[in-house]
C-alpha cells in the first residue's frame, strides 16, 4: 500500500482483527489506525488485535461506513480489505465519494479485494469462486479492476497502479 510520506492517521474500514492495520503501523512508526467496525464485531475483533498489536496505535470505533460520516480531510490513508464485495455498485460509488472527502490532500484509498477478471476463465479460480460465494451470501460479489477504478474516478480520486500479491 503506498503510504504517503509523514502519514499519521489511517482509517481501516471493516478492519476486523486489525492485522493489516497493525502491520502498517509497525512499518510506519508515525502512523496510527482507527478501525471502523460494526458494533457487534468489535469485542471479538479487538481481542484478536490486542494479542498482536505492539504499537498501541490501533483503536476501534463502532460504526458503518455506508451510513456514518467519515469526516473531512481527516485521514492520510483509508483502507478497506475484503469488504466491498458485500456492497452494491451504487453503495461503492457513494462510499468512494465519502472516502474522497475524508482523505487529506494526496491521501490514498486502498481497496484490497479478489478481482473478477473481464473474461471468464482468466485469472484462476479464486476470484470466480469467491464471486459466486459472495453473490450467494451477500448483496453483491467480486468486482473487476475497471469497476473499482470507476468508483475512484467518479469520486475524483487518483488511480494508482494496482498491487498484486505476486508483485
Amino acid at each position: 500500500i503506498p503510504v504517503p510520506k509523514n502519514a499519521t492517521h489511517m482509517l481501516d474500514i471493516g478492519g476486523s482483527h486489525g492485522l493489516f492495520s497493525i502491520e502498517l503501523c509497525k512499518k510506519h512508526p508515525g502512523l496510527s489506525s482507527t478501525i471502523l467496525e460494526l458494533p457487534g464485531a468489535i469485542e471479538a475483533a479487538s481481542a484478536i488485535a490486542k494479542r498482536y498489536d505492539t504499537t498501541n496505535r490501533v483503536t476501534y470505533s463502532a460504526g458503518n461506513a455506508l451510513n456514518d460520516d467519515l469526516g473531512t480531510e481527516r485521514y492520510d490513508i483509508i483502507m478497506i480489505n475484503n469488504v466491498v464485495h458485500h456492497f452494491t455498485n451504487e453503495q461503492n460509488f457513494v462510499l468512494a465519494k465519502k472516502v474522497a472527502a475524508a482523505l487529506k490532500p494526496n491521501g490514498v484509498y486502498a481497496i484490497g479485494e479478489f478481482l473478477r477478471q473481464s473474461k471468464p476463465g482468466e485469472g484462476g479460480v479464486i476470484a470466480p469462486t469467491t464471486g459466486l460465494y459472495f453473490s450467494l451470501t451477500s448483496s453483491s460479489g467480486t468486482w473487476s479492476l475497471p469497476e473499482i477504478e470507476a468508483w475512484q474516478k467518479a469520486a475524483g480520486l487518483k488511480i494508482e497502479k494496482p498491487v498484486t500479491p505476486m508483485s
